[in-house]
């Protein structure tokens, strides 16, 4: 099994990008970055390249800013053990950055996410690792090259926000934040997902299924 699981929101209870862009942007930034003249939604790149454009911190200062705020959901780390128990592939795949995520993540979890250098303002690009096309999404791409590496066909979705829509409705088992924008998105249309608020639910229910499958097998 693939589990990919977003990070802000997710992972940590607070969204750490939109902390720091509450912080340091001098616009309404939900106004203008996610309300764009024409109606026409940024891609997560175009989000983030935006916003941290802005930011004129450099990474220990934001660090030091973020870490009251940057406590994990409860029972990470239980999924973590649940998963190197049972052989299951988890990867963390977010549109933050690795300044923080690296800082934050339990140590040893594999992540992708955007890459970001600082010279006085944030510039962000694409990882080397990820092939990205015209109007790829990036998590769609993280989700097709560890499907390739791996050859792990059952996937299951972790994550909160709109920008984990597309992904999660690649995979055969999403989870999503309970009354978050993904848990709607899936009511909306009809996607099958489970509302979660700890770890542990999921834990239970992967666990559980687990097992049914292995009663099932010849």
């Amino acid at each position: 099994m693939l589990i990919l699981c977003d990070f802000d929101g997710t992972i940590t209870s607070d969204d750490l990008t939109n902390r720091i862009w509450d912080a340091h942007l001098r616009y309404d930034w939900r106004q203008v970055l996610l309300s764009p003249a024409g109606g026409e939604e940024l891609t997560a790149l175009e989000l983030l390249r935006r916003g941290y454009a802005d930011v004129d911190r450099p990474e220990a200062e934001l660090l030091a800013e973020l870490r009251p705020h940057a406590a994990l959901r409860p029972g990470v780390e239980d999924l973590l053990s649940l998963c190197a128990r049972r052989g299951w592939i988890f990867h963390v795949v977010s549109h933050g950055l690795p300044f923080y995520i690296r800082e934050f993540l339990p140590p040893g979890t594999a992540f992708s996410c955007f890459d970001a250098v600082f010279d006085g303002r944030w510039r962000v690009t694409v990882p080397a690792a990820v092939t990205l096309g015209p109007g790829d999404d990036f998590k769609i791409r993280v989700l097709d090259q560890l499907k390739a590496a791996t050859g792990e066909t059952a996937t299951v979705y972790i994550g909160d926000g709109r920008l984990d829509y597309p992904a999660a409705r690649c995979c055969d088992r999403v989870f999503a934040v309970r009354g978050s924008a993904l848990d709607a998105l899936c009511a909306r249309d009809g996607v099958p997902c489970t509302p979660f608020e700890r770890f542990g639910e999921i834990c239970a229910a992967l666990d559980h299924q687990s097992a049914v499958d292995e009663r099932r097998a010849p």
